[in-house]
């Protein structure tokens, strides 16, 4: 049986196991529930952006959150519900507040509820976060009760008192390789190896010597984008853990030939990856937004997009088993640079020189002289 396959059975394994103990531990919550509700029903809470929240919105928020999201991620929302324990990666706490898919670049980032509502209805794929058909106002509801666990965040003002600000709404740029995918997949390609360096994380697609042949054109045609390069890491065709205090965890980030990539939905793959190459993966990852245009943004989603398109198939082991059986190959070392003629000078270092300047000077008198007359 191949790997994506025991893969697929094992996640559907996990999943149902999920289903059922949610079921179990959110009917044992509902009954154990006390009658008190969290909030007083005419409290009020502003979040970040301006979100005025009454208690009433809260306490229904509380009550599908045990519902829906309890088992997993806690009564306290630390990540630690009954669910939980064994899950890797864990579920997420949100008591930090940080939320590595929506599209933060810092911790003071406080994400917009449309990106947390993408997240909770797509899943992440990989993971036991399942895509949860949540009716949109129970949902919305639960977002705002979700927020009360990290107060300092979400309920944080400003020196004047009014409310922080949270993430824009955010849009897709319209793809400027539309009908060009060939040209995108070439371009991305050279981003992806040898500009954005996403081969420092994730593994590389394609032989050494290739790759460098590859980049040495790339620098004769840009050179102020593109540098050829200059040796690879170990375990080239791998990905590189990264530690995370942040989550507790190490991250691995995926292979696009055999993991899934968590936060790209069906259906939308492409308008996923360009968010996820702009915004980065915090803190994991950079984002990217800024120092690149948005069209090699895009050119690097088509790539990696072909590379997912192989997940899965006989091609993905194919081209595994192509790369560790290649043939040895290092990058060639620079040519030494010639040394520089000697130049003449005074002294008796330069002795040898001037003696050999004379004797030419005293050719070309020679030269000069007028014949001898021939003898009679």
């Amino acid at each position: 049986m191949d790997r994506t396959r025991t893969r697929k059975i094992t996640s559907s394994l996990a999943n149902a196991a999920l289903a059922a103990v949610a079921v179990v531990a959110s009917v044992g919550a509902a009954s154990c529930a006390p009658d008190k509700m969290p909030f007083k029903e005419d409290e009020t809470h502003v979040f970040a952006g301006g979100m005025t929240v009454s208690g009433h919105d809260l306490n229904l928020g509380y009550q599908s959150y045990t519902r829906y999201c309890y088992a997993c991620h806690g009564h306290e929302g630390d990540g630690k519900g009954p669910a939980s324990f064994g899950y890797r990666p864990p579920p997420r706490n949100f008591t930090q507040g940080i939320f590595k898919f929506a599209r933060m670049r810092s911790s003071d980032d406080v994400p917009n509820d449309d990106d947390l509502v993408r997240i909770v209805k797509g899943g992440l794929h990989g993971t036991p976060m399942l895509e949860w058909d949540v009716p949109e106002e129970d949902l919305r509801r639960i977002l705002q009760y979700i927020k009360t666990f990290a107060p300092k965040k979400w309920e944080k003002k400003k020196k004047n008192g009014d409310p922080v600000k949270n993430l824009e709404s955010w849009e897709a740029p319209a793809d400027p390789w539309d009908g060009k995918e060939t040209e995108a997949v070439q371009r991305g390609r050279e981003l992806y190896h040898f500009k954005a360096e996403c081969v420092n994380c994730h593994p590389a697609y394609g032989g050494k010597q290739e790759l460098y042949e590859l980049s040495i054109a790339a620098n004769k045609r840009e050179p102020d984008i593109f540098k050829p390069l200059t040796g690879f890491r170990d375990d080239f065709y791998g990905s590189v853990a990264k530690d995370s205090s942040e989550y507790g965890v190490r991250i691995l980030p995926p292979d696009f030939t055999f993991n899934w990539v968590r936060s790209v939905r069906d259906g939308h793959e492409m308008e996923d990856l360009f968010r996820v190459i702009s915004y980065g993966v915090y803190p994991i990852m950079p984002a990217w937004q800024g120092a690149l245009s948005d069209k090699d943004i895009w050119a690097i989603a088509h790539f990696v997009k072909s590379e997912i398109a192989v997940r899965g198939t006989p091609e993905a082991t194919t081209l595994a088993a192509k790369y560790a059986a290649q043939s040895s190959f290092e990058v060639p070392k620079p040519e030494e640079p010639k040394p520089a003629e000697a130049a003449v000078v005074d002294g008796d270092a330069g002795a040898p020189a001037a003696a050999d300047a004379g004797a030419a000077d005293a050719k070309k008198v020679d030269s000069k002289k007028a014949p001898e007359k021939a003898r009679p």
